[in-house]
């Protein structure tokens, strides 16, 4: 049985916006003796600590700079099981009001199927669309009919509701071609230079699919994140957590209760990122994944490279977690939800 990593992304720095970064570092790093001393300072910064955060922003610095998509898919890749299938998602950065960029979502995606063609069925390519892009479904139609990808990639924080208009056309077709759908949903995460954090937070709300989820009850929408890190704490730290009602009510509440509903049975939620504060957090999953309903909506994923700048090193995560949740939950998130939401049972 292979393991499924439903969240990774194999974009390079050359994809990001030149403002992405502070202080123009995006432009400045990609300058080889730049990267090279930059490199240096942050992991020799503090010698008396192993991978302590600055070593970690070089690490996940390291990873962007200078590379091409394969050479990242090959260091995730040792990570895992040699028989190990992986979702990747492409970012469409264009219109988050933050610069130029380099090289366009068009190579990125020519690029990732070139990746998809070199690593006999390991690599899951997604589209990722933007409904402000001109004629962006006729690229994600491209794209699966001549190229073979497998799903699409939203990310509302980027600066667009899940529910826009042009969406609607694009989960029609999603709809009917089966393709599957990830949601960012997380308070944390890359966000447009044009919208308020407020806004971020209103376009990635899970209540906002509701109404999407029953207008399109067959597409498979999968909520990136689980709500994310911050919401897990709150659910943790706040007694009231599941007791809060309407808009302040919690992210991994909100998206239990949808769960637990069975208005939604297309709904999952992916612990990618998330899990890595690994301690806290594995206890949290333990106790949702009892619920019968829950378990059969989870999905694992890691959300490599982004956890490059976690203490948790990627390989350690993957075997605590199988350790920590015994074979039959870990293979149950880790391979056969991931098949039912990839329409691949």
């Amino acid at each position: 049985m292979p393991i499924y990593n439903c969240h990774i992304h194999t974009f390079t720095a050359d994809h990001v916006p030149s403002g992405y970064l502070p202080f123009g570092l995006v432009a400045l790093l990609k300058y080889k003796l730049i990267r090279k001393i930059v490199f240096f300072i942050l992991r020799v910064a503090n010698p008396f600590e192993d991978r302590d955060q600055l070593h970690r922003y070089a690490n996940i610095l390291q990873t962007s700079y200078g590379q091409r998509q394969e050479k990242i898919f090959k260091q995730v890749r040792a990570y895992y099981p040699l028989d190990t299938k992986f979702v990747v998602l492409p970012m469409d950065f264009a219109f988050m009001s933050a610069g130029a960029i380099e090289t366009d979502i068009y190579q990125q995606h020519d690029e990732l199927a070139s990746l998809r063609d070199n690593n006999s069925g390991q690599v899951i390519p997604f589209v990722a669309v933007d409904p402000r892009r001109e004629e962006v479904l006729e690229m994600l139609k491209d794209l699966v009919e001549n190229k073979n990808y497998r799903g699409i990639k939203i990310y509302p924080p980027l600066g667009y509701p899940p529910d826009h208009r042009v969406l609607y056309d694009v989960y029609k077709y999603a709809q009917r071609k089966h393709l599957p759908i990830m949601a960012h949903c997380s308070r944390g995460g890359a966000r447009s230079r044009a919208i308020s954090r407020q806004t971020a937070y209103a376009y990635t709300d899970p209540d906002r699919y509701k109404g999407l989820m029953k207008t399109f009850p067959n597409l498979r929408f999968c909520m990136a994140h689980f709500g994310g890190d911050a919401e897990w704490e709150n659910y943790l730290e706040n007694p009231r957590a599941e007791a809060t009602t309407g808009k302040e009510k919690n992210w991994v509440s909100k998206i239990m209760d949808m769960m637990r509903s069975g208005e939604y049975p297309h709904l999952y939620a992916d612990i990618s990122y998330t899990i890595f504060r690994f301690e806290k957090k594995v206890k949290v999953l333990k106790v949702l994944l009892s619920d019968e309903r829950i378990r059969s909506q989870v999905l694992f994923g890691s959300d490599f490279y982004m956890v490059e700048i976690e203490k948790l090193h990627e390989k350690r995560l993957s075997i605590y977690l199988r350790a920590e949740l015994g074979e039959e939950l870990f293979w149950q998130i880790a391979e056969e939800n991931p098949k039912r939401y990839l329409g691949r049972s």
